[in-house]
């Protein structure tokens, strides 16, 4: 069975749970079916800015059905789609909810392959979104990884269509697919999330951390936001955050709640020790990869010539750069800013003098290029090595 989530890590397993097509047509007519919300939790700023919708079916004799004794024979029988219908507007009521409470909380819905390959699913789903009233950009639409690989071209119009309109799109359950690299630049994915089998799995063998560190850095060279699923220790949040990942959602967290219960969760003060290290760490890697990039630009013909980003706050170094400016140890950020943005400077100079063929002007800015090049990499490990430090040590942090 193709199983799709709208569910948590304990429903990958199919049990024999005897049903009919009347019963699940009985269940949509009843309003039997609701949905839970697990939180997401930013590594960034250590505030829930985004949740999960994971069906559930709430009979009316009060039991509690888990997705995994019913998703996958709707899917086998296609009462998926009938389901999807009848939850939309249900998922966009709960939103109504959420957003009064805390209007920054962005919440995923999953869509099966099966949906989309109806051709009126995204127009209507588009109507019912501008007929709630709610802001599109608190929505994120979810496929796995599977299903993404295999749209067609019309359904991949489609979601960038949802994508013209302010609706985050992201791949669910990545590593459970096949996707290469050349694929996944070509969609128009922002969010990729990893499966919890693989997150789950990390901590227990070295290959497994090298295929965590691996997917993590697929995203940020995407330039998507990556998610960690299924995260449930102290230790693997820890290690998450230190090669740069940016949400993880897991029981560590939270398990899925429902409304109220999780309404309630976000109103909470949650105190999560949350460190820049691994944002950090990937701005050196940026910033090494930018500079290797100028530099072989110089050296291969102006028709092949690399393009570069000049503008600091326009690489994913600098973004990061400026996203802290507010935290930030000011001192050491306003000297890394100075330097980082000469880097630039100089660095548009060289590049300039290699269209125009000056190799005067080349050999004369080189060493003034690597000599600032040097600081900004300086004044990063620095930065690195101080938020390393208040992690292990409780004192003395880049931040405040």
């Amino acid at each position: 069975y193709t199983v799709r989530r709208m569910y948590d890590v304990e429903d990958y397993y199919v049990t024999d749970y005897k049903l009919t097509p009347k019963d699940i047509s009985n269940a949509i007519k009843n309003d039997e079916f609701l949905f839970f919300y697990q939180p997401i939790l930013s590594l960034s700023t250590g505030n829930i800015d985004s949740a999960e919708a994971l069906i559930r079916w709430k009979k009316n004799n009060g039991e509690l059905v888990q997705a995994r004794h019913f998703i996958p024979y709707a899917e086998q029988t296609g009462l998926i789609t009938e389901i999807t219908k009848a939850m939309i507007p249900r998922f966009l009521e709960d939103l109504k909810k959420i957003n009064q409470q805390n209007n920054a909380i962005v919440t995923s819905l999953n869509i099966s392959s099966k949906d989309m390959a109806q051709e009126e699913f995204v127009p209507t789903l588009l109507k019912l979104i501008n007929d709630s009233g709610i802001d599109p950009s608190k929505i994120k639409i979810e496929l796995t990884e599977s299903s993404a690989l295999t749209l067609s071209i019309e359904r991949l119009l489609d979601i960038a269509e949802l994508k013209a309109h302010g609706i985050e799109l992201a791949i669910d359950d990545f590593g459970t697919g096949h996707a290469t690299f050349e694929k996944l630049k070509n969609l128009p994915f922002k969010t990729l999330k990893i499966d919890q089998t693989m997150t789950s799995q990390a901590m227990s063998t070295p290959d497994g951390l090298t295929l965590l560190d691996h997917s993590i850095n697929l995203a940020h060279q995407l330039q998507m936001t990556s998610v960690a699923e299924g995260v449930e220790t102290d230790a693997l949040m820890k290690y998450l955050m230190g090669i740069g990942c940016e949400h993880i959602q897991g029981y560590f967290i939270s398990k899925p709640l429902e409304l109220s219960s999780f309404i309630e969760f976000i109103n909470n003060e949650h105190d999560w020790d949350i460190m820049q290290h691994g944002q950090i760490y990937k701005a050196i890697i940026d910033f090494t990869d930018w500079q290797r990039k100028v530099y072989s630009s110089l050296y291969i013909s102006s028709d092949n010539m690399r393009i570069v980003e000049f503008e600091a706050e326009h690489s994913p170094a600098g973004k990061f750069l400026f996203e802290v400016v507010n935290t930030a140890d000011i001192r050491l950020f306003n000297k890394l800013n100075t330097s980082y943005k000469k880097s630039y400077e100089v660095a548009k100079i060289l590049l300039n003098a290699k269209s125009s063929g000056d190799q005067n002007l080349i050999e004369k800015l080189l060493p003034d290029f690597f000599d600032t090049c040097g600081k900004v990499s300086a004044l990063l490990q620095k930065a690195y090595a101080k938020e390393c430090q208040h992690g292990l040590l409780k004192h003395s942090s880049f931040r405040k």
